[in-house]
C-alpha cells in the first residue's frame, strides 16, 4: 500500500504565520489609528462648514436674515449644538434645518489654545485680517438676506480632539461674503488648506 500525503499546515507553520501578522498588526495599529483620529477631526470641521453654508443657502432662498446658533449643549456641556434660527432666536424648521453635535472626536476651542493660531491669517493671505475667532461657550454667525455675514468679519472656527490631541488642529474660515475655506495645522504652527 502506498501512503498517501496529507496536505495542509503543521503547527509550526500555523504559529510562524500567526506570529508575523501579530508583528506587523502591532507596527501598524499606532498609524491607523492616528490617521483615523484625524480623518474625525478633520470629519467634524467639515460638518462645522457644512452647517455654515447650510445655514447661509437658508438666508439667500428665504431672502431674510438667518442665524447659526453655536452653543454647549444643554445635556453635556462637553459637546458643541450648532443649528440655524431666525433673527427672533426661534430654531428653523422643516426639511432645511439641520443641527450638527460636535463631541471629543472633534470641538471647538479657543484661539488661544491653539498652537500657530497666529500664523493662520498669513497662510490664508487674509492681508493682515485677524480673523473674529467663535467661543467655545457660544456664539451666533448671522447671515444678512444675500448671504454676506453681517460683520463684515473674517470667523474662525478652531477644532480640537481631546480624544487625540497629536491629530492636530482644523480651522473653518468664513470670508465676510460667505465663502468657507477648512484649514489643518498641526503643534508647530503649520497650516495647509484642506479645501
Amino acid at each position: 500500500m502506498k501512503a498517501r500525503r496529507v496536505s495542509g499546515f503543521s503547527l509550526t507553520e500555523l504559529v510562524v504565520a500567526m506570529a508575523v501578522a501579530m508583528v506587523l498588526m502591532a507596527v501598524s495599529l499606532p498609524a491607523f489609528l492616528r490617521a483615523y483620529h484625524s480623518y474625525r477631526l478633520s470629519n467634524a470641521a467639515t460638518q462645522v462648514a457644512d452647517i455654515v453654508r447650510l445655514t447661509r443657502y437658508e438666508a439667500i432662498r428665504q431672502n431674510r436674515p438667518v442665524v447659526c446658533v453655536i452653543q454647549p449643549d444643554s445635556s453635556d456641556p462637553t459637546m458643541t449644538d450648532a443649528f440655524m434660527t431666525d433673527t427672533s432666536g426661534n430654531h428653523m424648521t422643516g426639511v432645511n434645518a439641520r443641527t450638527i453635535l460636535l463631541g471629543s472626536a472633534g470641538n471647538l476651542v479657543s484661539a488661544g489654545s491653539v498652537s500657530g493660531a497666529g500664523a493662520l491669517p498669513a497662510a490664508a493671505q487674509l492681508g493682515g485680517t485677524t480673523p473674529v475667532s467663535v467661543s467655545p461657550s457660544g456664539a451666533t454667525v448671522r447671515f444678512d438676506a444675500r448671504g454676506a455675514v453681517s460683520t463684515g468679519n473674517v470667523i474662525a472656527f478652531y477644532l480640537n480632539s481631546s480624544v487625540a490631541p497629536d491629530a492636530g488642529y482644523r480651522a473653518v474660515l468664513l470670508m465676510p461674503a460667505g465663502s468657507i475655506q477648512i484649514w489643518s495645522g498641526d503643534s508647530t504652527g503649520t497650516w495647509w488648506q484642506l479645501r
